[in-house]
This record gives structure tokens, sequence and C-alpha cells, in this order.
């Protein structure tokens, strides 16, 4: 596998370490701070994850809204519509990348 092994393949391997280690307490030990390492850094990419995610929902409904609030037709470049939406594809890029790097 090329790469760092994901996080949640992380957890799961520690998890089944810590399980075959039980008899020595030095092992214990030291899965257990690996294993709370592990959460956070989970922890981190989930919120991450989600924050941009949201920034992205939030942009959306914003450019919805001006649209549906507005009486007449509204016409819109695709320079002008590029300009609009690559900021919410950038952050929900983003957000899924962080996401997918737990998987």
């Amino acid at each position: 596998m090329d790469g760092p092994m994901p996080v949640m393949e992380q957890l799961k391997q520690l998890n089944q370490d810590l399980l075959d280690a039980q008899p020595d307490q030095t092992a214990l030990s030291h899965l257990g701070r690996q294993l709370a390492q592990q959460c956070a850094e989970m922890d981190a990419c989930l919120l991450q994850g989600l924050m941009e995610l949201r920034a992205a929902n939030i942009g959306l409904q914003a450019i919805l809204t001006l649209l549906q609030l507005h009486d007449e037709p509204v016409l819109v470049s695709s320079d002008e519509a590029v300009a609009l939406l690559e900021p919410i594809q950038q952050r929900l890029s983003l957000g899924l990348n962080r996401i997918n790097q737990l998987l």
C-alpha cells in the first residue's frame, strides 16, 4: 500500500494490538498512548472536514437565497458563475479530502 495507513485502519490495528498485549502492562501503556494520539488525529480530521463542508453549504445557501430573492431573471456569464462557485468547490474538495484521509 502506498502512503501512510489511513487513520481508521491504524485504529483497528491498535485495537487488535491492545487485545493481543493484555498480559503485558508496558505494551498496554504504550499502545494506549498511541490509541489516544490516533483518536485525536481522527477527531481533528473530522472536525476540519466538517467545517469545510459546512462552509461550502453556507456558501451554496447564500447563492441560492440571492437568486431566489431576485425578482427579475438573472443573467450570469460563465466566468461569473465560475467565480461564484469556485470557492465553494474548493471548500467541498478540502472537506472531502480531510474526511477521506480517515478511510
